[in-house]
């Protein structure tokens, strides 16, 4: 995304491919590993600022660290700063105003390029990833990017200054090293979090280093009279060509979908990308990648790429649950918003940069500009606190539905065309994470017998819970249900199904975690034999099993998983239910995005993933005599019809997670089900 005005047709192709793989990932979900994209960006990115410094320390014998920044001035802030005013300005038109203040947020700490460590802080975890995106969080790339130009120059600045002899050699090893020893660190780095800490990994700036320095460490080597040294016979490189394009194009097919980390994930993109830029130098490009779109393509990679994100969440906001609908449309405006962004605000910004007197007075308005901008975006953060509160009032028991009730409350919900004034919890104080209170069931310590544990003084049963995330969402009712008089324990896991399946999107050191969690579980169920255990998953799982098979064979190993759980508790006496957990829709913080959205447009269906896994465990609960089935569908839907509201309550924080206020009122009607299947 970065350099000096294309020469190689074969780089200009490279960042084509990366750009088509970002948007197309982003848009559609495919290809699943289309994200590498951005690493290839990385490793093009270190490899072209380190030939244009090292040629011109070289040629003249210094480093000119002022000329590069304001090169990387005129060639970055332009489109970018153009970019986060026009989606800062819509979005206070066309958000509420709480997401629009975040969004000036975001775009203030994208113009002073720290938002990628805004979220770090905000999304390293597994229930911020289903809370509303932020339409510039794409600059975090481009933040790593800059905090490398700003610290990279001045390290060879350094050890420039450190240098006694000028030999061209003795430059050259220096800057390898230099680049090689932020390789090293970076790589032990980015293996370390991607292991201890994975959902940090994705936008930390130590963990992306490394790409940019494999870049860095080739554009040294490939440098003045070195790169001249390399003789390797034309056939050959054509054959380094082709197999990198092919590396790359695999990566975005075998690369996971989420909880990618940056080592290992990365690094075959990273390969390809260096394989690329080493057998193509100095080699004529080949045919397929002179082809005038494709260069197209890559000369506006950049303003494709600064635009094409805010068009994804514009179109999700206005087409909400029609991803193939709001995919194409972010796919065209995206193109052509850059293609506008390249004619008329990228080019004209590179030209300019060749006129030093006014390019002078422009970067001095432009650098108030951003500074403005970051400013705005700190006086607009919304003002939360980043601690939850220690307690909460709960649902009063005649606030609670009954059976009856909730219908007529849904009901009431499907006829809402507007929020109501007294929408609990408003969608302004919709929060990620676990619910208040629950903070333990987030990832139960099975090994302390404190933990998600909620117990009565005179308990007549024990209740335990078994499920991903959507079972601590659940873990409301099912205190609220059981806990006057029995012992109530989750032994629960975001994003670790408890069944034995592999959905797609999991790392494996991921997978490897949630498989000791289900073990320790089942082997606490067996020691404390609960007398009843309820068993909660999102369907959305039956559709995400690895290898994609058909629908009838997901099902089939769906319940084969569900009967295998049976058996292995079933020496502990307990009764297992399954519960149908909510249906999964569209996020509130989407389809409730624009000022102009009511209830109807977060309403959702049952989907075939749904109904499919339903039937599955209700095979499997007809077929175990220790095993009961409770259709939840009717708690959520009403002739499947699945609205937002539930009379003033939000039935969904995300998608696929309930409110507390709605889990807490819902308890009665769970207790009722559980025991009568019990």
């Amino acid at each position: 995304m970065t350099g000096k005005p294309v020469i190689r047709q074969d780089l200009n192709a490279m960042r084509a491919v990366a750009v088509l793989s970002v948007v197309a990932v982003h848009s559609l979900g495919i290809p699943a590993g289309g994200w590498v994209g951005v690493d290839v960006f990385f490793a093009l990115s270190g490899y072209l600022i380190v030939r244009s410094m090292l040629s011109e320390w070289l040629r003249t014998g210094h480093v000119a660290v002022g000329a590069f920044f304001r090169r990387r001035f005129w060639r970055l802030f332009p489109a970018a700063v153009t970019t986060l005013v026009v989606v800062s300005a819509a979005a206070v038109v066309a958000l509420r105003s709480s997401l629009a203040a975040s969004v000036v947020s975001d775009s203030g700490a994208a113009a002073l390029g720290v938002v990628n460590w805004v979220f770090l802080g905000r999304d390293a975890d597994y229930w911020a990833a289903a809370s509303a995106t932020s339409p510039v969080q794409h600059f975090w790339s481009l933040s790593v990017e800059l905090q490398y130009y700003a610290a990279f120059p001045l390290l060879l600045l350094v050890v420039r200054r450190s240098m006694r002899s000028a030999d061209p050699a003795k430059v050259r090893r220096a800057v390898v090293l230099v680049s090689l020893a932020v390789l090293l660190a970076s790589l032990a780095w980015a293996a370390i979090v991607g292991v201890v800490s994975p959902g940090a990994a994705y936008f930390d700036t130590g963990s992306r280093l490394w790409e940019l320095a494999a870049g860095s460490c080739l554009g040294a080597l490939s440098t003045g009279s070195a790169g001249r040294t390399w003789s390797v016979p034309n056939p050959v490189r054509v054959g380094g060509v082709v197999v990198g394009f092919a590396v790359i194009a695999l990566s975005t097919l075998t690369a996971p979908a989420a909880d990618a980390v940056p080592v290992p994930d990365a690094v075959p993109a990273v390969v390809g990308a260096l394989l690329v830029l080493f057998a193509g130098q100095g080699l004529a490009p080949l045919p397929v990648l002179r082809w005038r779109p494709v260069q197209w393509i890559g000369d506006a990679s950049y303003s494709i790429y600064l635009w094409h994100f805010p068009a994804v969440v514009a179109a999700t906001y206005v087409f909400p649950g029609h991803r193939i609908v709001a995919g194409s449309v972010a796919i065209a405006l995206g193109v052509v918003l850059g293609a506008a962004s390249r004619r008329w605000v990228e080019l004209p910004a590179i030209e300019l940069a060749r006129r030093p007197r006014a390019s002078k007075r422009v970067a001095t308005v432009a650098a108030v500009t951003v500074l403005m901008l970051g400013l705005t975006g700190v006086t607009a953060a919304p003002r939360q606190s980043s601690e939850r509160p220690a307690g909460r009032p709960v649902a009063s028991a005649d606030e609670r539905w009954s059976a009856a009730s909730l219908e007529v409350a849904l009901q009431d919900g499907l006829r809402a065309v507007e929020w109501p004034t007294t929408l609990s919890p408003s969608l302004d104080d919709v929060a990620p994470g676990p619910p208040v209170g629950y903070e333990a069931c987030d990832r139960t310590d099975i090994d302390d017998p404190a933990s998600c544990r909620y117990a009565s003084d005179a308990p007549v049963r024990q209740v335990t819970v078994l499920g991903s995330s959507v079972g601590v969402a659940l873990m409301p009712a099912v205190h609220g249900a059981f806990g006057d008089d029995s012992i109530v324990r989750g032994l629960t896991a975001s994003g670790c199904p408890m069944l034995d399946i592999s959905v797609r999107g999991k790392s494996e050191d991921d997978r490897l975690r949630c498989i000791e969690q289900r073990k320790d579980a089942i082997d606490e169920i067996n020691r404390s034999k609960p007398d009843i255990v309820i068993v909660t998953h999102a369907y959305d799982g039956v559709a995400q099993l690895v290898g994609r098979p058909a629908m009838s064979e997901a099902g089939a190993t769906w319940g084969a998983a569900a009967r295998s759980l049976v058996g292995s508790i079933r020496e502990s006496g307990a009764r297992v239910v399954f519960v149908a957990a909510v249906p999964e829709g569209a996020a509130p913080g989407q389809c409730a995005a624009l000022r102009t959205s009511g209830p109807d447009a977060c309403g959702s269906g049952l989907s075939d993933a749904y109904r499919v896994g339903a039937a599955a465990e209700r095979r499997v609960a007809a077929a175990e005599p220790s095993a009961a089935f409770v259709d939840s569908s009717g708690w959520y839907c009403v002739d499947d019809r699945c609205p937002i509201l539930a009379d003033d309550v939000l039935v969904r924080k995300d998608g696929q997670h309930l409110t507390q206020e709605f889990a807490e009122r819902l308890a009665p009607v769970l207790r009722e089900a559980v025991l009568a299947a019990s």
